[in-house]
């Protein structure tokens, strides 16, 4: 009953109640009922014989003792102050106790002889005048015959009964810790008083084979010293204990070592008495006589075989196999978990697979995980021979951190900076046994808590974003500027300032990535991606400028290249990874695919060793895969083919103007005037001084466009259930409402805008729309077919453009249409005059050019539409048009073009 009834959780060890640690020895206490459960059983079956009585008596105390021993050092080695001593263990050890000493009292105590059976003289006196019942008749021919068999055969007890209880303790062994994980926790001020991973030998999956080999060989040793049959005792016993002794010396071998810290594994208290017990039953065996001797030292040899052979307390270590150039596992990661050889299981806990996985800042060995382990916690793993030993607990809030490297027995890393959130490179020591680093809180000077000891080396605000660089630098990126810094500068009293980089037109704020030759690689857009060749004055453009569904070619520009991620090895070779296949670009220019493919590339770090890592995502798990050699085996992977005709970006067209580029200095936010809710969006535009401005827009807006004049148009909903579609028209500061007099469609939604000066077109759904202005007047068409999205465009004539299913149209403001060009799905740039305007595609950017007439760009050149079928080349990248732009916004006589953070103006020259 005491092991039954659940203790009190004050004592700290109580045995039946789940406790928030692990308890060793609640196993063989829970048995202990059992036992003498058993024990009762088997005295009443063996009630008819004396003799076996006694020993199953005798048998069944030494069973319980050893039960009780083992239970009771298995809850005393959990080093808790209370854990050998609390009122549950106490009740267990007195129970136990005591039914030993029952079991040991009737197992040595003689029957008593009735009277009955005494003398003849003496059987008148004590004979009684009455019968005798059934009862009594049964106990007296049991005692008469047991005292009338010859005397047994005097056979050896010591060994019998020593041998046996040593094959007990052997295989009670089996159930108790046999190896243990001193973590940092078990390390700290508490001890383990915490409590420590403990593993029992069946729950190592690579020793099952052993396991039950030891438990068959300690259940035949103890059949053996029941029967006392000395022949098969002692070759049994030789058998088992070299099968111990070598197995378990061997698992001990096989025990990785522990790091300087004291962190690491160590054998626990079932392989220690495993190990005793072997060594006792070994000097039994070798008590074999003569006739005996060769059965033994057989035994003792297969044992020994079976103890070097049989165990592995350890998975074999992953090893890849690596060729040069050719991309292979870097880790064991199944569904974007490691499992080491000791089963530590590692789950990657970052989006970016990359950001949970660091090496040491200057090069050296080491290589440290991070693995999720809540939703807002993690732990810190140094990997090392195939083992995982956990070395720091981090509380990090929803956002988990990026691992930057290893610095003075410090990790590095990039707490923080999702989406608005504050961000901290910081320091932790890797001798902390847990660490604050969620940015949660403040410090009353105004600075961010962090656990004591953690060094904050600087601080920002979001988003922020990073990847290590082939030149042994950090680039973090995130809002309107990027910083790169040398691995060796990431210590306290770090200037950001000092650091900040800009190598060309949308770097600011977007990932940048150099090698040490000096090559540097950025994005420019959200399709852009340019590169800069040490010597070189003009950036070559990588992405963003091919026509839609382009196959890979020798020409990176000429291909429809989806980049998630890009990289610049030691041999300035830049890796392209994403959507498309993975692919690198050497310093001859030629575009080369990777053998073997790596498809839903997500990230990729080019290493100063000249590796190459990628980031992947393969059906939903993270895995990471290394291309060892990468830098030096790029240029001899295959170049891809010869751009198609249509594709070919590599010769592009004059036009007849020449323009000066400028990057415009930051351009404020400001507000529209009134008491308007703004949201996330702005817009490009002049404030009543003519200053340069982004006007936020408001929240409350369906659809908004520039005027071509420094004016921005939006609509939304007038006020009341039945409320009219409203223009607004902002314009030097102050604004002006046209009114849709057509009560709003059921379904109506703004969803895209075009304006010219005073006029205004909207897109309301259902193939209509809304014509604005000049002044008051409002006109609703319709016009048929599906408009892309952004291909709508606003004429100073009155008339509008639309990109209609592949067609460029012009309509009227009565709803007449007038194909321009167009209809093919994946047709030429529209710079290419060698082909009939019906292979034009209608893909780019369509506006309001300076002089009123339909303005294009697709990504490279400036072209202005003169009629049906008739085109006319304004300016080309050699003209100073920049490439890969994402939107483009005219203001008088200047165009303007967003690349990323940036904003590059045009002006004629």
């Amino acid at each position: 009953m005491a092991v039954l009834l659940p203790g009190s959780a004050s004592t700290g060890c109580y045995l039946w109640r789940a406790t928030t640690q692990p308890v060793s020895g609640r196993g063989a206490a829970l048995a202990l009922p059992l036992t003498l459960i058993a024990l009762v059983l088997a005295d009443r079956l063996s009630a008819d014989r004396i003799v076996l009585r006694r020993q199953v008596r005798g048998w069944g105390a030494v069973a319980v003792a050893v039960v009780s021993a083992t239970a009771w050092t298995g809850l005393a080695w959990q080093g808790r102050s209370g854990c050998g001593t609390s009122p549950a263990v106490i009740g267990f050890l007195a129970s136990a106790a005591l039914a030993a000493v029952i079991a040991a009292y009737w197992a040595t105590c003689s029957p008593t002889v009735s009277p009955l059976l005494g003398s003849p003289s003496e059987g008148r006196e004590n004979s009684s005048e009455e019968s005798l019942d059934q009862s009594e008749l049964r106990a007296i021919f049991v005692e008469l015959t047991s005292s009338t068999e010859p005397p047994p055969v005097s056979r050896p007890v010591v060994a019998p009964v020593l041998a046996g209880s040593l094959a007990a303790i052997l295989l009670l062994s089996t159930v108790l810790p046999w190896r243990e994980l001193l973590d940092p926790v078990a390390l700290g001020p508490a001890g383990a008083e915490a409590g420590m991973i403990r593993v029992q030998l069946w729950e190592i999956p690579y020793a099952e084979t052993w396991a039950a080999l030891l438990a068959l060989t300690a259940v035949a040793v103890l059949g053996a010293s029941i029967a006392r049959y000395l022949p098969v005792l002692r070759p049994a016993s030789a058998l088992a204990g070299a099968l111990a002794v070598a197995g378990v010396l061997s698992a001990l071998v096989q025990l990785p070592d522990q790091l300087s810290d004291g962190v690491g594994y160590r054998p626990g208290i079932g392989a220690w008495l495993a190990l005793a017990s072997g060594v006792v039953l070994l000097g039994l065996g070798a008590q074999a006589r003569r006739r005996e001797l060769l059965a033994v030292l057989l035994a003792g040899a297969v044992g020994v075989t079976a103890g070097v052979l049989a165990p592995a307390t350890a998975a074999p270590e992953y090893k890849p196999l690596a060729f040069a150039g050719i991309p292979h596992r870097l880790l064991d990661l199944q569904g974007g978990q490691l499992v080491d050889r000791l089963g530590m299981r590692v789950a990657i806990g970052t989006s970016d697979p990359l950001d949970s996985i660091a090496g040491r800042l200057d090069g050296g060995p080491g290589q440290w995980l991070l693995g999720r382990t809540g939703s807002e916690g993690s732990t810190l793993f140094e990997y090392r021979d195939g083992v995982a030993f956990p070395r720091v607990t981090l509380s990090h809030g929803v956002t988990p951190p990026a691992l930057l490297g290893v610095e003075d027995d410090k990790m590095v890393m990039l707490a923080g900076g999702a989406g608005s959130r504050p961000w901290a490179i910081l320091a932790v020591p890797l001798t902390l046994v847990a660490a604050d680093v969620s940015l949660s809180h403040k410090n009353p000077d105004n600075t961010y808590y962090v656990t004591p000891d953690v060094d904050v080396l600087a601080t920002g605000q979001g988003p922020a974003l990073t990847h290590r660089n082939a030149d042994r630098s950090i680039v973090i990126w995130g809002g309107t500027t990027t910083w790169q810094i040398p691995a060796d500068r990431l210590r306290p009293g770090l200037d950001l300032s000092a650091y900040v980089v800009d190598p060309g037109p949308g770097a600011p704020g977007n990932a940048v990535s150099t090698g040490p030759d000096g090559t540097t690689a950025w994005r420019t857009s959200r399709t852009g991606l340019a590169l800069l060749r040490p010597g070189s004055s003009m950036a070559q453009q990588l992405t963003g400028v091919a026509p839609a569904a382009c196959s890979l070619s020798r020409d990176a520009a000429s291909s429809s290249l989806t980049v998630e991620a890009f990289a610049v090895d030691v041999r300035g070779n830049v890796w392209l990874g994403g959507g498309s296949p993975t692919a690198v670009v050497t310093p001859d220019g030629v575009l080369r695919l990777l053998p073997g493919g790596a498809a839903g590339v997500d990230s990729i770090e080019a290493r100063p060793d000249g590796s190459v890592l990628l980031g992947t995502s393969p059906g939903g798990g993270d895995q990471v895969l290394e291309i060892t050699g990468a830098a030096d085996a790029a240029e001899s992977y295959p170049a891809a083919p010869e751009p198609d005709a249509r594709c070919d970006r590599r010769t592009p067209a004059l036009g007849s103007t020449a323009y000066k580029a400028t990057v415009v200095p930051v351009v404020p936010a400001v507000d529209p005037p009134g008491k308007v809710a703004t949201g996330t969006a702005t817009q490009l535009g002049l404030d009543g001084h003519g200053r340069l401005v982004q006007v936020r827009l408001p929240i409350a807006a369906h659809a908004w466009a520039p005027d071509g004049l420094g004016g921005v148009w939006w609509t939304t909903s007038g006020p009341g259930k039945a409320s009219n579609e409203i223009g607004v028209h902002l314009v030097g500061g102050s604004t002006k409402v046209v009114r849709d007099p057509a009560p709003e469609l059921p379904n109506q939604r703004g969803e895209f805008a075009a304006a010219a000066g005073d006029r205004l077109v909207t897109a309301i759904g259902g193939n209509l729309y809304n014509f604005y202005g000049p002044g008051e007047q409002v006109s609703r068409v319709k016009v048929a077919g599906g408009l892309r999205p952004d291909g709508l465009v606003q004429l100073s004539s009155g008339d509008a453009a639309m990109v209609l299913d592949e067609r460029l149209v012009l309509v009227s403001r009565s709803g007449r249409t007038t194909a321009l060009f167009g209809g093919a799905t994946t047709g030429w740039p529209i710079s290419s005059t060698s082909v009939a305007p019906s292979q034009w595609t209608t893909d780019g950017n369509w506006f309001a050019g300076p002089d009123g007439k339909l303005w294009g760009y697709d990504g490279s050149h400036l072209v202005r539409v003169d009629g049906p079928g008739r085109i006319t080349t304004i300016a080309g990248p050699a003209q100073g048009v920049p490439q890969a732009a994402d939107e483009v916004t005219v203001i008088g006589r200047s165009l303007f073009f967003a690349l990323g953070n940036d904003i590059v103006r045009l002006d004629p020259r």
